[in-house]
């Protein structure tokens, strides 16, 4: 049975991720200010529009938004919007920048 991997980026050590994090949560007084630094990095790093899969159907994700203490991934699909967790994105490719989700998904535990 041939499985597929989520395939984002390179991977990164531990020590490479906490340098990500520490650069995302840098003079971030509590966690709501850390997710706003994630985002903005997610934003500004990651390369959009790309494809993914979100529960087996591809969409176009065109970039992110914050919403209820989660990062949202700005997916379209046939025509139609939708915000869908940024974790719950698969990629099916290399996405330049996705080291951030990466980070960011180490960063929640």
């Amino acid at each position: 049975m041939n499985k597929k991997q989520n395939v984002s980026s390179k991977i990164l050590t531990d020590e490479e991720l906490e340098k990500l994090i520490e650069e995302a949560t840098v003079d971030c007084y509590d966690e709501s200010e850390c997710l706003a630094g994630f985002a903005v990095m997610i934003q500004d790093n990651l390369e959009f529009p790309f494809v993914a899969r979100v529960i087996g159907e591809k969409v176009t994700v065109t970039g992110v938004t914050e919403e209820d203490e989660r990062i949202l991934a700005e997916c379209e699909r046939k025509g139609k919007k939708y915000n869908i967790d940024i974790l719950d994105i698969e990629f099916t490719s290399l996405v330049k920048g996705s080291e951030w989700i990466d980070a960011y998904k180490k960063w929640k535990g």
